[in-house]
């Protein structure tokens, strides 16, 4: 199976530590997170992987066996950079993940495993750890509600604690029918929209529209890393990773 790495942000909220790389180049533990995202997918049988680049693509190169290129990385979203590769997700089925965060291989082997045409990786430990990242959570944490398995809702500010059952991670399987389906969504939506929407709002339109969304949840230490602070904390925590 092949998989992309959404890489092509530069990630301005961690100041220095991008000003001359992009955003998946930030070390942690000792190790790149390109280089760490690399490796675990390797190690969970993925055998051919594609990076979507952008700001300073050019240093991505060497880790991928193939590199799309997102021209429009600072001016548009996320999905901007996923229809780059759109090669790729027209023919086969591809486990995609965002370039600034970091998980197990056996969360990999599970959405692998998962036959629903859209599997999402999701932490249902998520409150825990944005508490130790955020002083406010819910400033950052979206609503999230899985029922046997499938993804009821996604997004959407929550107003308490108790109504987040987990945390999207950034990661997930795509087959090409739901490429297409992600797609299909975009109809109703304005140039700008699509230019701009992010893919837990999509995710949530084809949850609206009656779509099965399936979840995977993670058992194993992850993280997002979004500004320096980050960096600290899981290097505090996840000391031997």
């Amino acid at each position: 199976m092949k998989a992309i790495i959404l890489a092509a942000g530069r990630g301005s909220r961690l100041g220095g530590l991008t000003e001359q790389r992009p955003k998946a180049m930030v070390m942690f533990n000792g190790m790149l997170l390109i280089e760490r995202t690399v490796l675990t997918l390797r190690s969970a049988g993925i055998t051919e992987i594609g990076i979507v680049a952008g700001y300073r693509g050019d240093m991505l190169a060497p880790y991928a066996d193939r590199l799309f290129i997102n021209p429009l990385w600072s001016t548009t979203g996320i999905l901007q950079s996923l229809s780059a590769a759109h090669e790729w997700l027209d023919s086969q089925t591809c486990v995609v993940s965002y370039g600034d965060i970091f998980y197990a291989p056996e969360l990999v082997n599970d959405l692998i495993q998962k036959d629903e045409d859209i599997v999402l990786a999701y932490d249902p430990q998520a409150v825990k750890l944005w508490q130790q990242r955020f002083d406010q959570p819910l400033d950052d944490l979206e609503r999230f509600v899985i029922d046997n398995g499938r993804v009821r809702e996604i997004g959407h500010r929550a107003e308490m604690l108790e109504q987040i059952q987990g945390q999207y991670m950034g990661l997930f399987k795509l087959t090409p029918i739901g490429w297409h389906a992600l797609n299909g969504q975009l109809k109703g939506l304005s140039i700008e929209q699509r230019e701009h929407i992010d893919m837990t709002s999509l995710f949530s339109l084809l949850i609206e529209a009656g779509a099965w969304i399936s979840g995977v949840p993670a058992h194993a230490p992850w993280g997002e890393i979004d500004c320096p602070s980050d960096v600290q904390l899981y290097e505090r925590i996840y000391p031997r990773l």
